[in-house]
This record gives structure tokens, C-alpha cells and sequence, in this order.
């Protein structure tokens, strides 16, 4: 007696090992431009815009994503933090010239 397989197979991507690397690489960024930091919050903000383009474009890949409709929630949740980060940035630019 054993247990039996299914016949179909669905290959994913390996969303966890693309984020891994692309989190490295985000902190790679972070630590350079912390060294030419012009104000206060300026990495953070740079960690929210470049977190949340990676993790709009991994959550595309993904095949278990909580949806509204044909649309990911967690794509939506991404791009309107990277929409809200950017603006600040560009305010908090702005307000130190």
C-alpha cells in the first residue's frame, strides 16, 4: 500500500529564493547610500520604494496569492506603498532645498 501521485505537476517559480536574493541586494543598495545621505528618513524611504517594486513583481509569479478579482492584493498593498513612499520622498526632497 502506498500513496499514490498525482499525475499532473505544476512547476512554480521559486518566489522565497528570488526574494532572498533580491532582500541581499536591497541591503547591498541600502548600506551604499547610506554613505551619501542627504536627510533624515532617506533610507527608509528607499527601502519601502525598492522592497515594494520587488515584492509587486514576485507576487506576479506566485501561484497562491490572495486575489480581488484578477487583481493580487498584495500587488495593490506593494504599489500603493511604493506610490506613497515616492511622494514623501519627493516632499521631503524638496522641503530640504
Amino acid at each position: 500500500m502506498g500513496i499514490k501521485l498525482s499525475e499532473q505537476v505544476q512547476y512554480v517559480h521559486p518566489t522565497f529564493l528570488y526574494e532572498s536574493i533580491l532582500d541581499l541586494v536591497i541591503f547591498l543598495i541600502l548600506v551604499k547610500l547610506s554613505k551619501n545621505r542627504k536627510y533624515s528618513g532617506q533610507i527608509s524611504l528607499w527601502y519601502l520604494i525598492l522592497y515594494s517594486f520587488i515584492r509587486c513583481i514576485i507576487e506576479g509569479l506566485r501561484t497562491d496569492s490572495l486575489m480581488l478579482g484578477n487583481i493580487r492584493i498584495s500587488q495593490i498593498l506593494s504599489i500603493i506603498i511604493l506610490v506613497i513612499a515616492i511622494i514623501y520622498m519627493y516632499k521631503l526632497k524638496s522641503n530640504k532645498k
